[in-house]
């Protein structure tokens, strides 16, 4: 590795500040992924930045995307971005193939150290960014739980472009390892457990708790005992992965859902 390839401390200056901004917006998927990419494709000459989030239990479990976004000032490259998705090419994408059968719980790499140019250029993931006039592709995966929660991020240069460098793929690969512990916590996941998964007396539970109610006071206000409160209590714990009453309330009123 030459000293070309090395990281700079300017580098790891503007890493930290877009995960501060990051940080500002995580309260919410689309705002801090919306902004991540914006600022990864002006900072890399990338046309198109992308990425989402899935469940993917590499490499024997196959991938179920969960969210897309995308940043794009060219309105081909959006369309093209767009009838991807549509069209279900991740699947069948040999970038994702390839990268299915790597382990690690972080892989960054070009497309040509995951699929040789021959097979690139005759698949439907090169026929798609054709279409959107991209071609070299930059692709970091981090898997954030033991539950195959994988957040995705994929830099696109237009076609004439070069290739990324050594120094970049570090750069990128260092970002996504230090999201990677962020995500789920101070960054909001479409990963993680939701509302929607409450029963009616756990969801009853929880609004009782979030207005300030004692567990006491929570069976009262339900007409339960407090020992099927505790019960309930106790798997709200688990179903949001938290260990206590003050980590419960500060983990779900930052993922509430706004109010219309």
């Amino acid at each position: 590795m030459s000293k070309a390839d090395n990281l700079r401390v300017r580098d790891l200056r503007d890493t930290f500040r877009l995960i501060g901004e990051c940080r500002d917006l995580g309260s919410h998927p689309a705002l801090w992924h919306g902004h991540m990419l914006e600022a990864l494709a002006a900072r890399f000459g990338a046309v198109q930045a992308s990425g989402g989030e899935a469940r993917w239990n590499r490499p024997s479990g196959s991938m179920e995307p969960l969210s897309a976004y995308s940043s794009s000032t060219e309105q081909a490259t959006r369309n093209a971005c767009r009838a991807y998705h549509r069209d279900e090419i991740l699947r069948r994408d040999p970038i994702f193939q390839a990268i299915q059968t790597l382990p690690a719980w972080l892989v960054t790499r070009t497309r040509r150290q995951l699929v040789p140019d021959r097979a690139w250029y005759r698949s439907a993931g090169c026929t798609y960014r054709r279409m959107g006039g991209t071609d070299h592709v930059l692709t970091s995966v981090v898997r954030v739980s033991d539950d195959g929660a994988t957040n995705v991020i994929a830099l696109n240069r237009a076609i004439g472009e070069r290739d990324f460098s050594p120094r970049e793929q570090r750069l990128v690969s260092f970002l996504h390892a230090e999201l990677g512990r962020l995500i789920r916590g101070p960054l909001v996941s479409a990963t993680e457990p939701g509302f929607d998964g409450l029963s009616r007396r756990l969801r009853e539970t929880l609004d009782s708790l979030l207005e300030g109610d004692s567990e006491k006071q929570v069976a009262a206000r339900l007409g339960l005992s407090a020992a099927t409160i505790h019960q309930y209590v106790t798997a709200l714990y688990r179903h949001f992965g938290v260990g206590s009453r003050a980590q419960l309330l500060v983990h779900v009123l930052k993922r509430m859902p706004p109010k219309i």
